[in-house]
């Protein structure tokens, strides 16, 4: 199976992970400080439950000269401004003793305000946005009453206008402090935006986790089926990083379990057929040699042509017995993956003469109609002669066996590849196509009683195939229209060698 590349490792992951999980924790967090600042303001802000502070900054903003004493008496407050000379030009309300006698240089620095209006002392909420177009600031008096100064400087006319609240009178319970203490509200969006960072870390960690636990019980789930047998199990990770190459590992090592297995199961089924069909065709030869022995040995009074006749019997199974056995012996050898077959570097195409030579008394005998066409040139393969021998003999012999007196023989060579081909046709009955896979597998006959009629083994093909695997070359029977037609590859030495 084609496995899947990676796009990107686990670390450039996380690293996107923790760089956008960064980013929302300051966004949140920003966001959270802004909402809770809007939140205090709307809920402790005197503007917002009395229209005291809003109608005053109106006035202050519009004209100062429409605030009158009775406007500050409300909430003992006072007014005064003050210009470039250190003039009180303008007074109202209950004023202070610090503001009687003060130029507008020593405010502007002890408070730190500017001509822009821009203030870095104000740092308490409760106070800042009752006026809020004023700079902001606390102050003891010399009578030890807190005091929340506001002011602005006016650029067009060069003055500094100042108005005074008692802290106590800016900073009185309103309707939600009378209910929740200032205190305790600020300890409550403290909390929240507390819990609402955590919240967000716990995401951030939880979509980390997420990208490791995942793939992990996924592996561990795919590991779970391989442990109770399931090989078919397949994993299918949503990752493009080092979890994929993990899946596409397992799904390899599942299927090349599966796959052995597989295997493991043919062998032991071809295993068992193999014990039970060496036991058929022992049993049959092994029977009438007993059978007929017997009757020997007890019976006295058996003629002479009887005991000849009852000896043959018993010569001929144990013949067929004995190549069963050596069959069995030599195809047990070629099967063994540590056997080593020695070769020598031969002309194929004289070894085929030879070899076909052989055999032509015989095809005469059946009168046979032969037509070879092997080429004149000579072609050098590795082979064992006697082995190569025995193994293209074994192909001879079963067309010999199974096709009827006046048949036709072809036998031709072809280089193809870097190949030598050796092809073995005849015009008899054709292999069936649901033979033709498990042909060459031991004991596999297309007519059940060939053995006995033959006394064939079974093995014969399987020897062949054996035999050419262990000269890296291999047999198929190819399609032919009529009969059957054999294809026994061998790879060439030299691909073309002229003396």
């Amino acid at each position: 199976m084609r496995a899947k590349r990676i796009k990107r490792s686990v670390t450039t992951e996380l690293f996107f992970i923790y760089f956008i999980g960064y980013i929302a924790i300051n966004l949140i967090l920003l966001a959270a400080v802004i909402g809770s600042i809007a939140a205090y303001e709307i809920l402790c802000n005197p503007r917002t439950y009395t229209s005291y502070f809003k109608e005053l900054e109106d006035k202050l903003k519009n004209d100062y000269n429409d605030i009158t004493d009775e406007d500050l008496d409300e909430i003992d407050g006072f007014m005064i401004k003050i210009n470039n000379r250190n003039i009180v030009f303008y007074s109202r309300g209950h004023v202070i003793e610090e503001f009687k006698h003060i130029n507008l240089q020593s405010y502007m620095y002890l408070f730190g305000l500017t001509k822009d209006n821009e203030n870095s002392l104000n740092d308490d909420l409760r106070t800042m946005f009752a006026l809020s177009e004023f700079n902001n600031s606390i102050i003891d008096t010399s009578n030890n009453v807190k005091y929340s100064l506001y002011s602005r400087y006016i650029k067009e006319e060069d003055s500094l206008v100042v108005v005074g609240f008692p802290y106590s009178q800016v900073t009185k319970p309103n309707k939600i402090t009378n209910i929740i203490p200032h205190n305790l509200l600020i300890k409550i969006m403290s909390f929240f935006n507390i819990m609402l960072i955590l919240s967000v870390v716990y995401a951030l960690a939880k979509a980390t986790s997420t990208a490791f636990i995942n793939p992990i019980r996924t592996l561990l789930s795919g590991v779970m089926e391989i442990s109770h047998g399931n090989y078919n199990v397949r994993l299918d990770i949503d990752k493009k990083n080092e979890f994929l190459e993990l899946a596409n590992g397992f799904n390899m090592m599942a299927e090349t379990i599966q796959n052995e297995k597989s295997q493991r199961e043919k062998l032991e089924k071809a295993k068992e057929d193999l014990i039970l069909d060496i036991s058929h065709d022992l049993k049959n030869p092994l029977a009438s040699i007993l059978g007929y022995s017997e009757t020997l040995v007890n019976n006295r009074d058996l003629k002479e042509d009887e005991k000849l006749e009852y000896l043959n019997i018993i010569n001929n199974n144990s013949q067929r017995a004995n190549k069963l056995i050596t069959d069995l012996f030599e195809f047990s050898l070629y099967d063994n993956s540590d056997y080593k077959m020695v070769t020598v570097k031969a002309d194929i195409s004289e070894f085929i003469r030879q070899t076909i030579a052989n055999y032509i008394p015989e095809f005469d005998h059946k009168k046979f109609e032969y037509d070879f066409d092997i080429t004149e040139e000579p072609y050098y393969v590795m082979i064992n002669e006697e082995k190569l021998s025995r193994a293209i003999n074994n192909v001879l012999d079963n067309k010999i066996k199974y096709t009827q007196a006046g048949g036709k023989i072809g036998i031709k060579t072809e280089i193809r590849d870097n190949s030598f081909y050796i092809i073995l046709s005849d015009n008899g009955d054709s292999i069936p196509i649901r033979y033709r896979e498990n042909i060459f597998n031991p004991f596999v006959r297309v007519d059940k009683s060939r053995n006995s009629k033959t006394g064939g083994t079974g093995l014969g093909l399987s020897i062949t195939k054996k035999i050419l695997n262990k000269h890296d070359g291999d047999i198929r029977i190819i399609d032919s229209g009529i009969g059957t037609t054999f294809e026994i590859m061998l790879p060439l030495v030299v691909f073309k060698n002229k003396i």
